[in-house]
């Protein structure tokens, strides 16, 4: 991932930006976070984050967090993976579901492309904040979601 504008540590950085969107995927699946180990390297003064390593449980379970910027040549570039008795399966760079099969990762042959999948994804949001407006039941997060997140990222940054 390129950080392109992020240049101060309140202006964003991966953790803030990136981060906390697969934090609140795994505390949606799992649960409530503890955070027992967390890392934060700032090379440059007054610049973001370029670097983070955690260990965590959510809901009991071990959850291990390792990110940095410019170690790949893509722009965006992402996996959360879960892993388990039965194998493992991931999501890569927001929207590809794969699936470890005798050591290859494998999307299912139905899987949309990210760049068709955008649109459908954001109009999926606006109509969640709609229903949210209108007190109707939608999966965004939670107040109490999102102030766990926040200072779960808040707390491995100050690592």
């Amino acid at each position: 991932m390129r950080l392109r504008g992020w240049t101060a540590r309140w202006k964003g950085g991966f953790t803030r930006e990136v981060v906390s969107h697969l934090l609140f995927l795994t505390g949606r699946l799992a649960g409530t976070f503890t955070l027992q180990e967390r890392f934060a390297a700032f090379p440059e003064a007054g610049r973001s984050e370029r670097a983070i390593r955690a260990r965590l449980t959510a809901g009991g379970l071990p959850v291990t967090l390792v990110g940095s910027v410019g170690t790949t040549g893509k722009d965006d570039h992402n996996t959360w993976t879960l892993q388990g008795s039965a194998g493992a399966i991931r999501l890569r760079d927001w929207s590809t579901a794969e699936r470890l099969v005798d050591g290859t990762w494998q999307a299912d042959g139905d899987t949309i492309p990210h760049e068709m999948l955008r649109p459908l994804v954001l109009r999926r949001q606006l109509e969640a904040v709609a229903a949210m407006t209108r007190g109707e039941v939608h999966p965004l997060a939670t107040l109490a979601e999102a102030l766990a997140v926040q200072e779960a990222v808040e707390t491995i940054l100050a690592g």
